[in-house]
């Protein structure tokens, strides 16, 4: 029999508080959920740990810098943002973006090097929190979504190349692609074999334990395996390098005023970083609220988001991300609420005093780790998709691939999102101007040839499918000109515009031209199907031929109407 109090267990623990604050932190959980919720919050950690780790080594920065991002990101996007369960943090998506760019400034781990990282984590979080707070998201839709998988591609591919001498456990140098792999063919004849069985066996773990079950810490448990056999079989004496002293530090004031030429490096890196955070945190948020079942915010979330990198940049670390990765582990071992990101935090603060003790971990087996991250950026099944679908986006995902390892990030990313707005904008220069006839039996208007669809004998209906607009102006009128000459007898056009949601100054300047041609052959007009902006547009041009033109809703009332008079 219940208890009088038994209903407390599913009544929210934030509804029994009148503190705001608490109210939306403890959204959701109860008595009943507490537990698995830090459960969840145990298991993120145990995930991002590593993950961190890695990261700090893949954006050039001292260990503790990642774990310092992790948990001042997650309290401040709990705080502020949507989603209760994303997880924002260092990621391997960006880390190498910046790393990359900020390195010509100065080198890995130096104070300089680690000043420009904090400025580019603050200008990041301004621009993004504007974004949020003006509900600008839509500017991410510039990165296409072959774009986004070639440059991650590309990001993949370079994330190997550096992590390649620590798996092999030779000497690394170079800073371009070709530097670097020309720098591991000379140390061949040094691979040390157990650092290369450290980064397979922990590669290997990872990828058949997320096939296993993907809820568990598997990256974790390759590092604590490699550590173990690491230091009981003294692996250090033969070829495996360890990570090293681990300066366990806080947050530290690295922001100062940059000379020109490093603003002009970080404002560049700033804009690469804010369209590939939109587009991840994008992705990350709807998919993790559609498998909750739950409404989101993405304006919200991008304030969240930036300003977690506002706050990442005011203690000195580095910028952050939504990570698909932890908000997928979060998801799947229970985390419904924001308190799993709470409980990890706070636990990573309590643990931080024992990163000393992370000094023995085997270079080689976050390699192993890194890997694993690089070959789930390559979205081969997507990639396939797109070459079944369209060989010139193909194309263009490939051309941001290379662009990315070849030239750099921010010029690959530039180069393809140009080449994407002039395939763009040939596509719509290059439109069709379709025959349409009736179906027997019907009123529906189709392209003639399909099955069942006969033309119009005492009427041409043509549909136009895309804007009319300068680029396009000179083509619709010499297409149309040459579907009159093939039905000379006709004596009225019906133009279906259906798709043609606007209409700039040329193509109205084409339009009038087009109905004095059309005067002169004894053609009158009729327009089915046109939006109210294509009408407004019409009325205001000031031509009375074109203010004249009669509208119709539907294609079928059109040809009727136009047959009529």
């Amino acid at each position: 029999m219940a208890t009088p109090s038994a209903p407390g267990s599913r009544t929210p623990i934030g509804e029994r508080t009148s503190l705001r604050g608490v109210r939306d932190l403890l959204s959701g959980v109860t008595r009943a959920s507490a537990p698995g919720q830090v459960l969840a919050g145990v298991t993120l950690l145990a995930i991002a740990i590593p993950e961190q780790l890695a990261t700090s080594r893949l954006a050039g920065a001292p260990a503790f810098f990642a774990m310092i991002a992790f948990i001042v990101a997650t309290l401040v996007f709990v705080a502020s943002g949507s989603n209760p369960i994303v997880s924002v943090g260092a990621d391997s998506t960006i880390a190498p973006l910046f790393a990359v760019s900020l390195a010509r400034l100065a080198p890995f781990g130096s104070t300089g090097y680690l000043e420009a990282v904090a400025v580019t984590a603050v200008t990041t979080g301004v621009v993004l929190t504007v974004i949020g707070v003006a509900r600008l998201g839509w500017v991410a839709d510039f990165l296409s979504a072959p774009i986004v998988a070639g440059f991650l591609g590309g990001i993949g591919l370079i994330i190997i190349v550096h992590q390649l001498p620590d798996a092999l456990g030779v000497a690394s140098g170079g800073s371009s692609i070709y530097q670097r792999l020309h720098v591991v063919a000379g140390e061949l004849g040094h691979v040390s074999g157990w650092s290369v069985g450290l980064a397979a066996g922990t590669l290997a773990l990872l990828v058949v334990g997320e096939r296993l079950n993907a809820r568990l810490p598997w990256a974790l448990a390759g590092i604590l395996l490699a550590t173990v056999l690491s230091v009981t079989l003294t692996l250090s004496h033969h070829g495996v390098a360890e990570l090293g002293a681990v300066a366990v530090g806080g947050p530290q004031w690295r922001l100062r005023w940059l000379g020109a030429s490093q603003w002009a490096a970080v404002l560049t890196t700033t804009v690469t970083l804010v369209i590939v955070i939109l587009s991840q945190t994008v992705a990350t948020t709807r998919t993790s609220a559609d498998e909750l079942g739950v409404e989101t915010d993405v304006s919200r979330d991008f304030l969240g988001v930036g300003l977690a990198n506002v706050a990442a940049g005011l203690v000195g670390a580095f910028p952050v991300d939504a990570s698909p990765a932890r908000t997928t582990v979060t998801r799947l071992a229970g985390g419904r609420t924001k308190l799993p990101g709470v409980v990890a935090a706070v636990l990573a603060v309590a643990l931080s005093p024992l990163g000393r003790y992370a000094e023995r971990i085997p270079l080689a087996a976050l390699a192993g780790i890194l890997f694993f991250i690089a070959a789930r950026l390559v979205k081969l099944d997507q990639l396939k998709r797109v070459w079944t679908t369209s060989r010139t986006e193909f194309a263009l995902a490939v051309v941001s691939g290379l662009g990315v390892v070849l030239v750099g990030v921010e010029a690959g990313i530039a180069i393809a999102v140009g080449l994407a707005i002039l395939a763009q904008t040939w596509r719509s220069a290059r439109p069709s101007l379709l025959e349409l006839g009736r179906r027997a039996g019907t009123t529906s208007w189709e392209p003639v040839g399909s099955p069942g669809v006969e033309g119009e004998a005492n009427a041409l209906v043509l549909f136009f499918d895309a804007d009319l607009f300068f680029a396009n102006a000179g083509v619709f009128r010499r297409l149309l000109h040459q579907r009159l000459a093939a039905h000379p007898t006709v004596r009225h056009l019906v133009l279906d515009a259906v798709a043609m949601a606007d209409v700039d100054f040329t193509g109205l300047a084409t339009l009038a031209d087009l109905l004095a041609d059309l005067a002169a052959e004894h053609v009158d007009l009729t327009v089915a199907r046109a939006t109210p902006a294509v009408r407004r547009a019409l009325a205001r041009y000031g031509d009375e031929r074109l203010a004249a033109v009669a509208f119709h809703d539907s294609v079928d009332t059109a040809v009727r109407a136009a047959l009529a008079g």
